[in-house]
């Protein structure tokens, strides 16, 4: 299994959601952002 060392997960922050390390971005919301902004340049701009 390939382990992810990037992603965490807090029950104090963010309600306990798997979140980016080191700053408080979900893994949701990264994947909400993908899914909405699949030409990676618009979603720079964004």
């Amino acid at each position: 299994m390939i382990k992810f060392d990037r992603i965490t997960i807090n029950p104090d922050q963010m309600s306990g959601q798997p979140c980016i390390r080191g700053i408080r971005l979900t893994v949701r919301r990264i994947v909400e952002l993908v899914a909405t902004y699949p030409d990676r340049d618009e979603l720079l701009r964004e």
